[in-house]
């Protein structure tokens, strides 16, 4: 049961990871939305979320598309909706 919600999650962050873009550009960004709870989360994966500038559910933010902010993407996919902005 276990590998299965393993597999779920990880497919998750792969299709998060797709959908962005293959480079920095000029002015591109990303709007990232808390979707789930950092309840339960451990206190990396919250300084993650303030890091991004999320505090509640449901709450959105613009950040610049960095290496640096990719990886913190990555590190909390399972809790962000993402969209990319021109």
């Amino acid at each position: 049961m276990a590998t299965l919600r393993k597999r779920t999650k990880q497919k998750s962050v792969e299709d998060v990871t797709r959908r962005m873009s293959a480079g920095p550009g000029k002015g591109s960004g990303y709007r990232v939305t808390l979707t789930g709870s950092e309840i339960g989360g451990t206190k990396e994966q919250r300084a993650t979320l303030r890091c991004l500038g999320l505090r509640k559910r449901g709450t959105s933010s613009v950040v610049k598309d960095t290496p640096q902010t990719r990886g913190r993407i990555r590190a909390v996919a399972h809790l962000l909706r993402v969209e990319e902005v021109a």
